[in-house]
């Protein structure tokens, strides 16, 4: 190698090593005076911890301020219409029906005729009970002449005393048992079913027909232990038939003691029905005006549950924390539910309440009134 070749080459090493110390001396440099670059993971951390924060930020709600008004409160009771009065009549003596006066579906005042049975023998057996009450009374007025003058026994005017009233009981119980062959209406009503045509043999107890009074319809519903105590007789009562025909009617009955199995009440509500447009057997609601209570109106998509499975409403409170309030159904309305048991003043949360639960720190939004 010649010295050219030789000093060009330490040149060329000479400006590598020069390269390499300017390149280091700038890196070393940046790293030492410039902070920006050693802050970078500062920076980054802190983007990560908004992103974080982000992640768990308040879920939204939206709510709306509701105001209690009064409303009035009803309890509404299922039933059956049922006759006033009702009852199976009865053969009271035996023989065969020889008349009858009445068919199914006719009206009947006190006293109207159903059937009549055979007299047979009783006419006969009368007029010899009354001759021997005749005979023995004749006996007693002897016997006690006879002891005013010391001529018999105070013993003889007692045997024929009973004698005369032995006989008087007898002819008393032939009219009986001749009454008892026309059988009756015991109160108006309407012949339902008739058991017996004429010619048909009846022993003592054999039905005859059903009598039904619907001059007033009965409806009787079952009351729960929370509102019994607000009932009382006399309180006026408003009927719906399943046809749509309204009645008014008055509670009569509310019971002392409640059914063992359902633990409810019966009430009756009594109903005047003097046109009988009002069959037996007809499904009635009972509904009874309870006063006047303070209720909001919501629709049931605002309704939700919580773990004991009550029935409620989520609100925020002042710290904009949910909290689960339980609510009482007033009424249910085409136009939405009323809904008691609630402060006068609701931050009620309408939309988002499925996705958060009470206690939950929530950010709110008010929906447009």
């Amino acid at each position: 190698m010649g010295a050219k070749e030789y000093a060009e080459m330490r040149k060329s090493v000479a400006l590598a090593a020069i390269l390499l110390l300017a390149v280091s001396a700038w890196i070393g440099s940046g790293l030492l005076l410039d902070p920006k670059p050693a802050s970078a993971p500062s920076v980054a951390a802190g983007s990560a911890e908004n992103t974080g924060s982000q992640l768990v930020r308040p879920p939204a709600v939206q709510v709306r301020t509701l105001v209690a008004v009064p409303v009035s409160r009803k309890l509404h009771l299922m039933g059956v219409t049922q006759p006033k009065r009702s009852v199976q009549l009865r053969a009271q003596t035996a023989g065969a029906v020889v008349v009858v006066h009445s068919d199914e579906g006719e009206t009947l005042k006190v006293g109207d005729l159903v059937i009549r049975i055979d007299i047979r023998d009783r006419k006969a057996r009368q007029r010899q009970a009354k001759a021997l009450v005749a005979q023995r009374q004749a006996e007693y007025r002897a016997a006690s002449e006879l002891s005013k003058k010391k001529l018999t026994s105070k013993t003889t005017v007692a045997e024929a005393q009973a004698l005369l009233e032995a006989a008087k009981a007898s002819l008393q119980g032939i009219e009986l048992e001749m009454r008892h062959t026309r059988v009756t209406a015991p109160f108006a009503g309407i012949i339902e079913r008739r058991f017996v045509e004429i010619g048909d043999y009846l022993d003592v107890g054999d039905p005859v027909a059903d009598l039904l009074d619907l001059s007033e319809v009965v409806i009787s519903g079952q009351a729960s232990e929370r509102d019994i105590g607000q009932l009382h007789t006399g309180m006026p009562a408003q009927l719906t038939l399943s046809g749509g025909q309204q009645l008014t009617g008055t509670v009569t009955f509310i019971a002392h003691a409640s059914d063992s199995a359902t633990r409810t009440f019966r009430v009756e509500v009594t109903a005047s029905n003097q046109n009988l447009g009002v069959a037996s057997g007809m499904t009635a609601k009972i509904s009874l005006n309870l006063g006047s209570t303070p209720g909001h109106r919501l629709t049931p998509a605002v309704l939700t549950l919580d773990d004991e499975g009550r029935v409620g409403v989520k609100i925020i409170d002042n710290s904009s924390r949910v909290r689960f309030l339980p609510v009482d159904l007033i009424s249910d309305t085409p136009d939405g539910m009323w809904l008691g048991g609630l402060p006068d003043t609701i931050e009620l949360i309408t939309v988002g309440h499925e996705f958060v639960s009470a206690g939950q720190q929530v950010t709110v939004s008010r929906s447009v009134q």
